[in-house]
């Protein structure tokens, strides 16, 4: 199932860090915007903005995040598909993230009009 998806461009630059396991969450972490934790046996990993993340910490910066501004019910299939098809087909590198509500994708900034340019030709609409 396709969906025509109403998108909003967060306006700040995003970090994806990576923190070992057992690390206390840091002070850092929360704060305006979106930000999130996840933890598996390898790794913990961190999304905040990159603004918060200390120079000494494992981190790739200058990722941007759209968010879907709709909301669906949690078992709505093909939201995520929709946005995730048309960008990697424009060649774009994805980093997605689930709230119970919505989505969050995050590019690398370098990709933000090749992003912008494949999801309006796939019908979706951007807000800033």
């Amino acid at each position: 199932m396709t969906h025509k998806l109403l998108i909003r461009l967060v306006d700040a630059e995003y970090a994806i860090t990576r923190l070992t396991i057992g690390t206390p969450v840091p002070d850092w972490v929360a704060g305006a915007g979106f930000w999130t934790i996840s933890s598996s046996r390898e790794e913990m990993t961190v999304v905040c903005r990159a603004a918060r993340v200390p120079s000494s910490v494992q981190s790739s910066g200058g990722w941007r995040c759209f968010r879907i501004e709709q909301h669906f019910t949690i078992d709505v299939p093909g939201v995520l598909a929709s946005i995730l098809g048309p960008l990697s087909e424009a060649g774009v590198g994805i980093f997605a993230n689930s709230t119970f509500s919505t989505d969050y994708i995050f590019i690398p900034g370098s990709d933000l009009d090749k992003a912008l340019a494949a999801l309006k030709t796939h019908g979706h609409e951007i807000m800033s």
